[in-house]
């Protein structure tokens, strides 16, 4: 089906919202930001963590089938959804107050970065404000790899399966869910933990007791 000219008009409008909130803005985006928006989003949107739970758990059952190459795709997968959907998406709903408009703009704004070097920067400073944690530095147990740069690794095996169609080896497949397990445990836990929540069953994110 062929655009309209208001469709046009819409497509331009919404690029111009984009360029006003990233990437040229993300300090003023993180500064404008408070812990209170963030925490109420995730109490209204108790299940936004769970597509990434489901992911992890799929990669575990293929991984446990041997089907190493799905399973590294489910791992890279989950790494986008606990960064972009559970971390980023409620930045978007804070600086826009108006959920239906937030939405168009979380698609615009995030929904087409599939790349992690992306918004990087932007997570780095909402946890360096919220939580005071440098994600640069965090590494997984066991590796002096940057989680980050192993994360931004593994996409790329993962575009490549899915592009060119090769296959990963097992140990791919392993190191790939330690990373996505690891930016659970270190980066989006940490964070919910420092705006006095807890993830429950299922990934469920509610008040801490």
């Amino acid at each position: 089906m062929s655009m309209t000219a208001q469709d046009y008009e819409m497509e331009e409008f919404y690029d111009r919202i984009r360029e006003e909130l990233y990437p040229d803005h993300k300090q003023q985006a993180i500064e404008e930001f408070t812990a209170d928006r963030l925490r109420s989003f995730y109490l209204q949107s108790p299940m936004v963590m769970r597509p990434a739970v489901e992911a992890i758990q799929e990669s575990k059952a293929l991984l446990a089938t041997e089907r190493n190459s799905p399973a590294l795709v489910f791992s890279a997968s989950a790494y986008e959804l606990l960064l972009k959907a559970t971390l980023l998406r409620p930045v978007i709903y804070g600086l826009v107050h108006h959920d239906a408009f937030a939405e168009l703009i979380v698609q615009k704004v995030v929904g087409r970065q599939t790349n992690i070097d992306r918004y990087e920067s932007l997570l780095a400073r909402l946890f360096e404000t919220l939580a005071d944690i440098n994600i640069s530095k965090i590494c997984r147990s066991g590796s002096t790899v940057p989680l980050m740069k192993e994360a931004k690794e593994l996409q790329g095996l993962r575009d490549r399966i899915l592009h060119q169609g090769i296959r990963c080896t097992r140990a791919d497949a392993e190191r790939a869910l330690s990373v996505a397990i690891a930016i659970y445990e270190e980066i989006v836990r940490p964070m919910i933990w420092a705006l006095g929540l807890t993830v429950g069953e299922k990934g469920i994110i509610e008040p801490a007791v």
